[in-house]
């Protein structure tokens, strides 16, 4: 659809795109195809679509895959999307919010096996971007890949480096279970209405296993979450702050481990985290007596 199609759409239920369910609508046709080759959906492939507004992907999805699982909160764009697909077998659609789905009863073809291969393409909601990836890295080992169009600037923290701005909590995260990679950037024109941020689009592929080895997993995500949250400190303080370990024990860890003191939260790669997570988790189950 272009921009006259979609105010007309509008105007015709006499009402306008929700900004509180970020309702910014692709119009760049090219854009879809860059979405749909990053994708690359094939027969074999199940295909859950994350705001499926009014069917432009959800179309594009099903001449290509063996199933689209077509989500969306909107009552009345849902309804647009019954009428659209409710005669294509391909097509499952579902008037929910992701955020309370419980994704579990999504990832089946309906006899109780997982498909061979399992997709998420979506072009995200802005506000709530972040929860709705932490939802699908919670699935990471029954999820292939995603392709999510989000805020360029989350993006960026995505696919950061250690030592930038940029660089935190997040990236840690989502690295932990993914390979990121930016597709593709897009200017507001692209949409309607035209946020009043860049887009991005980014490829998730989901790793086997997870990039570091960790032996408590809810340690780990609690001494990165930590460790950013006053990211300007040094990092031996921001721990001791959190309460992790006895300074004694910090400073054992972070000889032992050649990470100076001093470093910031921001420095460390993923690695490092994993290690000084590793050694203060092995410290308190030593002193617990465990």
């Amino acid at each position: 659809m272009n921009h006259q199609q979609i105010r007309a759409f509008f105007a015709l239920n006499h009402t306008r795109p929700k900004k509180q369910l970020g309702q910014n609508f692709l119009v760049n046709p090219e854009a879809l195809k860059i979405i749909l080759e990053a994708g690359a959906p094939t027969a074999d492939d199940t295909v859950i679509e994350i705001g499926a507004g009014l069917g432009c992907l959800t179309d594009v999805l099903a001449q290509h895959a063996k199933r689209v699982i077509a989500i969306e909160v909107d009552e009345l764009l849902y309804n647009t999307l019954v009428a659209e697909f409710s005669t294509n077998s391909c097509v499952q659609l579902l008037n929910a919010d992701v955020l309370k789905l419980e994704l579990n009863s999504l990832l089946s073809d309906g006899t109780g096996t997982v498909p061979t291969t399992f997709k998420v393409i979506a072009n995200l909601p802005y506000s709530i971007t972040t929860p709705i990836l932490w939802k699908l890295l919670a699935h990471h080992k029954q999820i292939h890949s995603c392709i999510l169009m989000m805020q360029k600037e989350v993006a960026e923290r995505i696919i950061a480096g250690p030592g930038g701005k940029d660089y935190g909590a997040l990236t840690i995260g989502v690295g932990y279970y993914a390979e990121a990679t930016l597709i593709a950037t897009l200017p507001p024109e692209n949409f309607y209405p035209a946020p009043k941020v860049d887009s991005a689009l980014l490829k998730l592929e989901m790793l086997e296993t997870p990039k570091v080895v960790v032996e408590n997993e809810e340690f780990f995500f609690k001494v990165v979450r930590t460790a950013f949250r006053t990211r300007r400190k040094m990092l031996k303080n921001a721990l001791a702050r959190g309460r992790f370990a006895s300074d004694e024990v910090l400073t054992t860890a972070f000889k032992e481990l050649g990470i100076a003191p001093q470093r910031r939260a921001e420095t460390l790669d993923i690695t490092e985290f994993a290690a000084l997570a590793n050694f203060l988790s092995q410290a308190a189950s030593t002193k617990a007596g465990v």
